[in-house]
């Protein structure tokens, strides 16, 4: 009789746990307009910051990094509310192609990331609902946005006469994280997660997985890169904490008026310095990547990668090859500067004449060609990027400064709760 009663109380206490839990993770830990961030979420969206940022799994970097990461996947439903009022939609092989590229900046085989992810214990459909976040928003604000900047032939002019002013000083390529705060009360909690950053930097994390993971503004969905600034062109603050850094460096916790920056000088040089020979090119490549267990030799794979290209004609050809391929390291990189290009890069191209396809070239995981679109030489304005170049990044300035204020709005018009 006791041990019948006893098991049935050992039952009766196992569905009471079972039952707190279930009621735990189906708890709220924010809602935003008609749509609930639960427990799960947040558990989920936290475990791959932990594990892609190199945090230690405990309760104190929990903690502190809880605030931050809910604030953001607030405005990731935000940000795919409005793309759904948009019909604006992101698809499976969309995702599929920029997990791809995070796996090659990190040098990782196909499918590397999500098998590391899901080692680690992270549920990989988190990792994906971050990435499809990035692209919606992306999409978003290209199309509501990107009518409305125009820039003038006057401002490239305007532009070009102060780059002439810049030649000869201090240029940095640039990459940030940057933590917002909004109202006094998250002060304190932004400067300690900052803090714990700059730990984890120190301990050798990657600073572009911190910034996909933390950072609140539109270059985090590309690890945080800025690109090149002319000191001239930096925030005092920032100014004084980057120029007696070297490549490589990281700058201190640097506050300003609308948060805290942490900036890594990814490169450094000086304006104009060396680029008399420079060329602005446009360059389209095609990725061939190796069969699965590596079943075909180098030689069938490149002969194949010859076939194909050889005879294509131009740029518009090379694309819609690349297309028909859905390879996810097949790319286009517009008006560029050939010395801003990697250096095996470089090399193929220098001579290539434009509209003609490369030879295969080997890479970490397949055979690449390459075809230039365009070549623009410097001419009597060496040191200098071309009108295109000039106008892009204006536009590209403008639409991260719009991007900003139109979540901004959208935080205001809407209706968020946090619960915890």
């Amino acid at each position: 009789m006791l041990a019948r009663f006893a098991a049935v109380i050992i039952a009766c206490v196992v569905v009471c746990v079972s039952a707190a839990k279930a009621q735990e993770v189906d708890r709220i830990a924010a809602v935003v307009n008609d749509e609930i961030i639960s427990i799960h979420d947040l558990e989920a969206r936290l475990k791959l910051a932990l594990v892609m940022s190199g945090f230690t799994d405990n309760l104190e970097n929990r903690r502190r990094a809880v605030p931050q990461v809910l604030r953001k996947m607030v405005d990731e439903r935000l940000q795919l509310q409005e793309a759904t009022r948009l019909k604006v939609t992101v698809s499976a092989d969309e995702v599929n192609r920029s997990i791809r590229g995070v796996e090659q900046q990190n040098r990782m085989p196909p499918g590397g990331l999500m098998a590391m992810l899901s080692k680690n214990g992270v549920d990989t459909d988190a990792a994906r609902d971050q990435v499809r976040a990035d692209l919606s928003w992306m999409k978003v604000t290209s199309r509501v946005l990107q009518s409305n900047i125009k820039v003038g032939e006057d401002e490239i002019n305007e532009q070009l006469d102060s780059l002439r002013q810049m030649l000869g000083r201090p240029e940095y390529l640039l990459a940030e994280i940057f933590l917002s705060v909004d109202s006094p009360s998250q002060e304190d909690e932004a400067r300690r997660l900052g803090e714990r950053l700059l730990d984890q930097l120190k301990a050798g994390a990657p600073f572009q997985a911190l910034a996909r993971q933390f950072s609140q503004t539109g270059s985090a969905a590309g690890g945080g890169m800025v690109g090149w600034m002319v000191d001239t062109n930096l925030d005092d603050d920032i100014k004084a904490a980057v120029t007696p850094l070297h490549k490589g460096d990281v700058t201190p916790l640097i506050r300003t008026s609308s948060g805290f920056n942490i900036i890594a000088v990814v490169d450094k040089r000086v304006a104009g310095e060396g680029l008399s020979n420079d060329e602005t090119l446009t360059v389209m490549q095609v990725f061939f990547p190796n069969p699965v267990g590596n079943a075909t030799p180098r030689e069938q794979l490149a002969a194949k990668a010859a076939e194909l290209t050889a005879p294509l004609k131009n740029c518009s050809e090379f694309e819609e090859l690349s297309r028909k391929l859905n390879s996810a390291k097949s790319s286009r990189a517009a008006n560029v500067r050939k010395s801003d290009l990697p250096g095996s890069v470089q090399a193929v191209v220098a001579n290539l004449p434009v509209n003609k396809a490369s030879a295969p070239t080997d890479g970490d995981d397949g055979l690449t060609v390459f075809m230039v679109c365009s070549r623009t030489g410097l001419g009597s304005e060496a040191g200098l990027p071309s009108r295109e170049v000039i106008r892009r990044k204006i536009e590209e300035e403008r639409m991260d400064l719009q991007g900003k204020r139109y979540l901004r709005d959208l935080r205001r018009a809407a209706f968020v709760d946090f619960r915890l």
